[in-house]
């Protein structure tokens, strides 16, 4: 599972992943603009970690972050495919 907090100012983002990651979780920070936004300064600011979303949301408290769950889009080798060759 994947998780993902967004937030529109850079220094939540950036405080969040230093706990996490005192925490002992995986976390980075990136920038990500709106589809079709053209202005270059109106970035959203998203942490991607594997810490657990119910830890999240207790760690965000009153912040404008906003959790979001997503399952991976890198299958695992093997998922899905057939056990014998097709006749």
């Amino acid at each position: 599972m994947a998780v993902r907090v967004t937030f529109h100012e850079p220094d939540e983002a950036s405080s969040l992943v230093e706990t996490l990651t005192v925490a002992g979780y995986d976390a980075g920070v990136s920038q990500e603009r709106f589809a079709g936004d053209d202005d270059g300064e109106e970035v959203v600011h998203v942490v991607h970690t594997d810490a657990p979303a119910s830890e999240l949301e207790e760690l965000l408290g009153d912040s404008d972050g906003f959790v979001e769950e997503s399952s991976p889009l890198v299958q695992q080798p093997g998922d899905d495919l057939p056990e014998a060759p097709r006749r």
